[in-house]
């Protein structure tokens, strides 16, 4: 076996995982619950469109116009009307100040739960990435020591007894990464979970996304 070219794979970068960044943070940011809540206030402070503002300050009205009319018919009969006038009453005020500030300050909470979130997100996503190259590295030098484990007993069993003192060496390193590689999945899970939850109650589609279930998230 050539140890040199095994050594050296040891040091190859590690394959990237199924998932991006961008999409999960896009995820998060349309269903973490914060984000969703700060929305639906900015949306409530919101100043009507003008359409609307027309709408709310319209009514009808109806009232007498000056003057009267009299009318005789053939028979003799006297009839007196009074015209009215019909028509819609448009009553628009001026956009509150007050309306404005308070809207502008819902929109900028928003944007900074906005960013915060992002944030909080990216690093815990950045620690997931960490876990995970680092997994792989593991899992390449477990392959790498059983490997040699595997090249040791064939030299032993053709006579090499010097050899069994190696074959111990890389039994104890090999059940070490065996014992990290563990550790490592249990944390990656853990991790995967903490990510998806950001998501609220869109939590499951995430993590799937994460653990390489789906390939793609579903639209939000």
């Amino acid at each position: 076996m050539r140890w040199g070219l095994w050594l050296g794979a040891l040091w190859l970068p590690t394959v990237a995982q199924a998932w991006e960044e961008e999409p999960a943070l896009g995820f998060i940011l349309a269903y973490n619950p914060v984000v969703t809540a700060q929305r639906q206030a900015t949306a409530a402070y919101q100043p009507p469109s003008p359409t609307r503002r027309v709408l709310e300050h319209t009514a009808f009205y109806v009232r007498a116009a000056s003057g009267t009319s009299t009318t005789v018919s053939e028979g003799g009969d006297t009839t007196t009307s009074t015209p009215m006038t019909v028509g819609i009453q448009v009553n628009i005020p001026l956009a509150s100040p007050r309306e404005q500030r308070e809207y502008t300050q819902q929109a900028l909470a928003e944007a900074t739960r906005i960013d915060e979130v992002r944030n909080r997100a990216l690093t815990d996503l950045s620690k997931l990435r960490e876990l995970e190259a680092e997994r792989a590295a593991v899992a390449e030098r477990l392959t790498f020591h059983k490997s040699k484990a595997d090249w040791v007993q064939e030299r032993i069993k053709k006579g090499y007894e010097g050899d069994v003192e190696k074959l111990w060496e890389t039994a104890q390193k090999q059940n070490a990464e065996a014992a990290s590689l563990k550790r490592l999945d249990l944390l990656i899970d853990a991790q995967r979970r903490h990510v998806a939850h950001f998501a609220g109650e869109q939590w499951r589609p995430l993590l799937d996304y994460l653990s390489g279930k789906l390939r793609q998230l579903p639209e939000s």
